[in-house]
């Protein structure tokens, strides 16, 4: 009984939130941003070139996609996902690029499990922001006839052994999109 009305007792807080949200939209000139008081832009991530193989086209063998994956990412995940998935090209494989192919992408959060209260800059309301790392990478399939569910189900588990005894473990995946 105790759940029965809980979404209409946050609608003032939420209403509280929609308003703070249109106000921020409107005041553009109070808006604390880099762009218009100026800053310093920070370091970017460094960015490797590596190959995939990818799920849903038909390709020649030994024919690979060229595929951008950041070093934080290799360092934190790249043993689980697996030499296989995501090829480091050599100097005899030269890697096809296709800026209308994305491969499949594994995204994944490995938390600490300390987490603290932070209030949104925009809508003023405090949510729970867990302290961990952050980690995507792209992956292929293995060998021709592998589906992409299946290639997906198996950087998971290696994902989640890879992560072994972190209170919060969250994976996520996004589909490869192939050019027609």
């Amino acid at each position: 009984m105790a759940r029965r009305f809980s979404q209409i007792k946050r609608g003032t807080e939420y209403n509280r939130g929609l308003d703070n949200y249109v106000q921020y939209l409107r005041d553009a000139e109070n808006r604390p941003t880099k762009r218009l008081q100026g800053g310093v832009r920070g370091a970017r991530r460094e960015l490797v070139i590596r190959a995939v193989t990818p799920f849903g086209i038909s390709i020649s063998a030994g024919e690979v996609y060229e595929v951008r994956a950041s070093q934080k990412s290799i360092t934190g995940i790249g043993s689980a996902v697996g030499a296989t998935r995501l090829v480091t090209p050599s100097g005899s494989t030269t890697p096809t690029v296709n800026k209308k192919f994305k491969p499949a992408r594994v995204s994944s959060f490995k938390g600490s499990g300390t987490a603290s209260y932070q209030q949104s800059k925009v809508t003023k309301l405090y949510y729970l922001k867990y302290e961990g790392d952050s980690y995507s990478l792209p992956f292929g399939a293995i060998s021709e006839t592998e589906e992409e569910a299946t290639g997906a189900k198996v950087v998971k588990a290696a994902i989640l052994s890879a992560f072994g005894a972190a209170d919060i473990k969250r994976i996520s995946f996004s589909p490869e999109r192939v050019p027609v």
